[in-house]
Order: C-alpha cells, then structure tokens, then sequence
C-alpha cells in the first residue's frame, strides 16, 4: 500500500542520514494526499457497507417471509447497481478495479440467463435508502 511504502521510504532516509530533503519532502507530500484521500473514503466505505447490509437484510426479510421473488428482485437491483455504477468507465479507470471487472462479467453472463436481472438492468433505480 502506498501510505506503509512511504513510511517505509521515509524511514530508510531518516535511517541513512539522508540530507535528500526534496525527495523526503516529496514522500511527506505523497503520505498526505494519501493521507488525505484515505479521510474523504472513510464516509463512502461507511456508506457502501450500510448499503450492501441493508440489501441484503432487505432480501433476508423477503425470504424470511416467502415472498422469493421480491427477493430476487432486491439482488438483481443491487447487481443491477452495480452495472450502472461501472459503465461506461474506461479501461483505465477500470484496470484499477480488478475485481469489480470480475464481477461485471460475471453479472453479464448472469444476465444472459436470469430474466429478474435483465429486467433489473432496464429499469430499476436501485436506492439504498429505500424502505
């Protein structure tokens, strides 16, 4: 991870005696931005963990009461989330998310069978905010 490789950098300096203060200023500059977007993330990884957890207690809820295709619809919704969310992204946005391209695929050939998803993929808003 780039902030640990940064201390780690800065602490080889340091550990050297180094009298390198631009290259030392250089890596304090990178730790804080890293820093820095390591801050504003906190709020959005709260967010898309309360919505995976509302989504999938939403579908519990649904199970739980028989009622399957609600269920379904509630998954195919948040996979449906999902495909909205990424498109359209470049290549090389999407090179950085390995595992969502992964999912994506997966989510295509999934689509390709389940018609609660493709129906999902035209038309449905998925809102975690939704009761």
């Amino acid at each position: 991870m780039a902030f640990e490789d940064s201390f780690d950098e800065l602490d080889q300096m340091l550990l050297a005696k180094s009298t390198d203060y631009e290259k030392m200023r250089a890596t304090v500059l990178k730790m804080r931005q890293t820093h820095e977007l390591a801050r504003m993330l906190g709020p959005a990884l709260d967010n898309l963990y309360a919505s995976i957890a509302h989504g999938h207690r939403k579908a519990l809820a649904y199970l739980e009461a028989g009622d399957i295709e609600a269920a379904k619809r509630e998954m195919a919704g948040a996979v449906s989330w999902l495909v909205r969310r990424f498109q359209g992204l470049s290549p090389l946005a999407l090179s950085k998310v390995p595992k969502v391209v992964e999912e994506l695929r997966e989510a295509n050939q999934l689509a390709e069978r389940s018609e609660v998803l493709r129906e999902a993929l035209k038309t449905q808003s998925y809102d975690i905010h939704a009761p």
